[in-house]
């Protein structure tokens, strides 16, 4: 059985107008991170519809797949309804926990990781057009972080019209002071993988953690858990 010690969870608009991310979870069970595009506000709103039709469905004891679904339809309707918000789309990254096993699914840039030691143990890929030119040797790793291409996605919730694939990855190595982070591109386009090992180790605290990263990140909304 899976124990979870500490939860954080931390939302920063930065130099943003507009706060395009969304968290939801619920306790000991699942925790979600979305985040939002489309331009005019947009983004805004498909992070905060899929986000909170994905906690419902998931309570109501779909599987995450069946829940994207939802929050699909859920899309498609609204753009029915508000022909200018057409491009609207998010990311998706979500972590349930199960007895002894943590689910991990994502579409887009939004990402998992497991940490234990100052050890990145697992790290969800990007469905990002510079994610897949370096897996085919097309770019360099060093080159897809400046790439004009770089948010660019190839994988994001969109409506029905347009159903979405998820990826998923069953993590079934779990130790206790072993760290989860689910979050947003803020994170990601702020602190190189190295320093973001060294921030979670044993001899920090979760808020220590959040504290670190609030000095520098742009914008972010992220959740942390300790088990």
């Amino acid at each position: 059985m899976i124990t979870i010690k500490s939860e954080s969870f931390v939302s920063e608009k930065g130099k943003r107008e507009i706060n395009e991310d969304c968290i939801e979870f619920e306790s000991g069970k699942f925790y979600l991170v979305c985040d939002g595009l489309g331009g005019n506000g947009n983004g805004k709103t498909a992070s905060k519809l899929v986000a909170e039709t994905v906690k419902e469905s998931l309570l109501n004891l779909k599987s995450i797949s069946e829940a994207v679904e939802d929050a699909e339809k859920v899309l498609s309707s609204n753009k029915k309804k508000n022909p200018s918000t057409d491009y609207m789309a998010t990311t998706i990254a979500v972590a349930e926990i199960l007895e002894n096993d943590i689910l991990v699914s994502w579409a887009g840039d939004s990402r998992v990781y497991h940490f234990r030691n100052g050890e990145t143990l697992f790290k969800s890929p990007d469905h990002t057009w510079v994610a897949d030119a370096v897996k085919k040797g097309v770019l360099s790793s060093v080159e897809a972080l400046f790439h004009p291409r770089a948010n660019e996605l190839t994988k994001s919730i969109k409506d029905s019209s347009k159903p979405v694939k998820l990826e998923h990855v069953l993590i079934d190595d779990l130790q206790p002071n072993d760290y989860l982070l689910i979050c947003s591109d803020g994170i990601t386009e702020s602190w190189i993988e190295t320093d973001l090992q060294e921030l979670f180790t044993d001899n920090k605290t979760t808020d220590e953690i959040v504290e670190e990263l609030e000095k520098t990140v742009k914008y972010f909304r992220m959740t942390i858990i300790l088990l």
